[in-house]
């Protein structure tokens, strides 16, 4: 069924208001929902938020392009369905009542800019869901949040609120945020499993914030932005493939976030801010942690009266401060203006934050942690007013995954997981009922696509989902039977293992239901300790097998009591992909000139840098010959690394040896010699200027 909104009084030139006919149209529908028709045009909704309770298709025409309404309300010749929202509301808002997903499609949602000395630029949320939804093609503008998945299991706003919000397994694809702060905010227990594809934002103070509790699948989704706040904001296991940004500032992902491909560009900062936030080198390293954070709770009536004289005291990343509270009644933002300004000379774009949906404060540190770096503290009905103390400050996170274009394995295994007629596994036999392609990073970690084709039926696929139709599964990274329980797993349910087990570290195992043989799937031989041993001589069915991907063809292994055993020989080993540029820098210790009848030799020590941080120890000498090297002003270069293991112990060891230009002060030359941790940099070219070594 479905209701045009012109049918029921709506007017389409933005001239009077149109929310009784959109109301009347949904009323009409009913519970059981339906389509409802917006043709092209201009609808303000003043009377807004648009409650929806019911399976609803909201669509439009028009698709994803810019509203013909500029900034300032101003109506332009256009060609996409605009709906117009007053300042101080919501757009949509989704309710768990929903018996389906409410669908939102080719629309574009404005939010009226607020006006006045206090009008806030961003506010309110274009679609709050509290159940799962479906969004596609929108234009979004003006919005603090352009869609708000909502899994909160308890509402600090709403205590009485007794039924828990869940936005699992959403599909939001094809959205343009513009001048927003978060283009997407998904948040709390039952945000997750959902699937992001082409997010766009322009001009956004930040851009993209998912701190649900497993985290949802990103793709091809790009970020014009990140002012004020990180263009990305992840503390999960969320998965992004072929994301990118352009930002003032660099994304925060938690260690379990994993990125694929894209690219991550930060704008140049202040030295002050790269130094704090640990910002150097390629794109790539411009990843900071999730710091460490401390939630408060609301403001007991939206705002805390304070007397005269009374502080508290904010710790963030070890520097401290006492902020004043003057006498009066203040809002989150206001205490949190307050708290920004205490530490305005650190240069950092923000310590406090205030949620203006649940009149809540947050304090939080800008340096990923492995502890808790922040407090809040003073008097206890001080920090009352304010929601503290709230509970323990969530841990920091460190670096996350991050996984370039140029480090995938291009090798790509087609082989079947289905039955073969006989009933047994079928192994690479053509017209059985699965066949799985898997393409894989070089190191074997991590799986980086996979897809299957058969009539298998699974209904707890998502994470990065691409497509899916009858016989055709495409996802890459995440499944799992639970959304809670995402992971890297690709266990089938029916596996000796269990469903969805984290296997895919060490490669990828297929099993049929029955049990019997598993195959593995491997960029690399099979490690020792994999598969399988077999207890009887010779050994008998079934086997573990295992099928080396970084081979040209694939290279079979078989599972024997005495270990892997390949079955006939590789074919043409796939060239190893080069190592990635070392870029470092030498902090000069000590200098040592001793002179002899041949000539002079110079001694130097010191420590070796990474990104600012400490990561071996060097030695180096040069050599003048007189009659030999002296003629060209040059000198016979020697320099040994000595780096560091994660008990900050001697590990790994590299020696380079060329030639140093006494003039310029530039080396050049190659590794020599290395231990095992760089074997892959022998015969590396190095050039050294200054005190900037890069091998490469």
């Amino acid at each position: 069924m479905s209701e045009n909104v012109l049918s029921h009084g709506a007017d389409g030139t933005g001239v009077t208001d149109s929310t009784p006919a959109f109301v009347e149209a949904i009323t009409t529908l009913g519970k059981r929902g339906g389509t409802i028709e917006i043709p092209i045009g201009r609808y303000r909704i003043d009377q807004a938020p648009l409650v929806v309770s019911a399976p609803l298709h909201f669509r439009g025409e028009g698709g994803m392009v810019r509203t013909a309404v500029t900034a300032d309300g101003h109506h332009l010749p256009g060609s996409v369905t605009t709906l117009l929202f007053p300042p101080d509301r919501d757009g949509f808002v989704v309710e768990a009542a929903s018996s389906g997903s409410a669908h939102f499609e080719d629309l574009a949602l404005v939010r009226t800019r607020a006006s006045g000395p206090d009008a806030e630029r961003f506010a309110r949320r274009g679609i709050h869901a509290q159940s799962r939804i479906r969004a596609e093609s929108l234009y979004l503008l003006n919005w603090e949040r352009g869609i708000d998945l909502d899994g909160r299991t308890n509402h600090p706003a709403d205590p009485d609120h007794v039924t828990a919000f869940a936005t699992n397994d959403s599909y939001v694809s094809r959205i343009f945020a513009e001048d927003c702060f978060w283009a997407t905010y998904a948040h709390g227990q039952d945000a997750q499993a959902s699937h992001f594809e082409h997010v766009l934002t322009l001009s956004c103070e930040a851009g993209v914030y998912d701190s649900s509790e497993a985290g949802n699948g990103y793709v091809d989704c790009y970020v014009d932005g990140g002012f004020t706040e990180p263009p990305y904001y992840m503390d999960n296991l969320s998965v992004l493939l072929n994301c990118q940004c352009e930002a003032h500032l660099p994304p925060q992902f938690g260690r379990n976030v994993t990125v694929v491909g894209g690219g991550f560009n930060v704008h140049r900062l202040p030295p002050q801010v790269a130094k704090a936030l640990g910002v150097m080198g390629t794109p790539f390293r411009q990843i900071n942690g999730v710091p460490a954070k401390h939630e408060g709770g609301p403001f007991p009536g939206g705002t805390a009266t304070f007397a005269a004289g009374e502080t508290i005291g904010v710790t963030v990343d070890g520097v401290a401060r006492t902020i004043a509270l003057p006498a009066g009644a203040f809002t989150p933002r206001q205490v949190a203006d307050r708290i920004n300004a205490a530490f305005a000379d650190l240069a950092l774009p923000r310590v406090a934050t205030a949620n203006g949906f649940d009149q809540a404060l947050t304090v939080e540190g800008w340096r990923g942690h492995d502890g808790e770096k922040v407090s809040v503290t003073g008097a206890p009905a001080t920090l009352a007013k304010i929601g503290f103390p709230a509970a323990r400050p969530s841990e920091g996170m460190t670096y996350g995954q991050m996984l370039s274009a140029p480090e995938c394995s291009r090798a790509i295994f087609r082989a079947h997981s289905g039955l073969d007629t006989d009933g047994t596994l079928g192994i690479n036999i053509p017209g059985v009922d699965e066949q799985l392609d898997v393409e894989v990073a070089y190191d074997a970690v991590r799986p980086v696509f996979w897809q299957i084709r058969g009539a298998y039926g699974d209904d707890h696929e998502f994470g990065v989902l691409r497509e899916a139709g009858k016989g055709v599964r495409r996802w890459a990274f995440t499944r799992a039977s639970s959304p809670r329980m995402i992971s890297l797993a690709f266990t089938m349910p029916e596996d000796s293992l269990g469903p969805d087990q984290a296997v895919a570290y060490d490669g990828l195992w297929l099993q049929n239901g029955s049990g019997g043989r598993r195959v593995l799937l491997r960029s690399g031989a099979p490690e020792p300790t994999q598969g399988a041993l077999e207890d009887t001589r010779p050994p008998t069915p079934p086997h573990d097998f295992a099928w080396d991907l970084s081979t040209d063809p694939p290279q079979h292994h078989t599972r024997t009591v005495t270990g892997w055993v390949a079955d006939h020989a590789a074919g043409t080993a796939q060239p190893a992909p080069p190592a990635p540029p070392l870029e470092l820098t030498l902090d000069q210790r000590s200098l040592v000139d001793v002179d002899d009848a041949a000539g002079r030799w110079q001694f130097e020590g010191g420590q070796v840098l990474r990104d600012g941080k400490r990561v071996a120890d060097y030695a180096g000498t040069r050599r003048v010959v007189t009659g030999g090297t002296d003629v060209q002003n040059v000198a016979m270069l020697t320099l040994t690394l000595f780096f560091l293991d994660q008990a900050g112990e001697a590990g790994d060891s590299m020696t380079l040896q060329g030639a140093y230009r006494n003039s310029s002060g530039v080396a050049v030359g190659s590794v020599s010699a290395a231990s095992s941790g760089f074997a892959d940099r022998i015969g590396a070219q190095f050039r050294q200027v200054g005190q900037t070594l890069l091998v490469h």
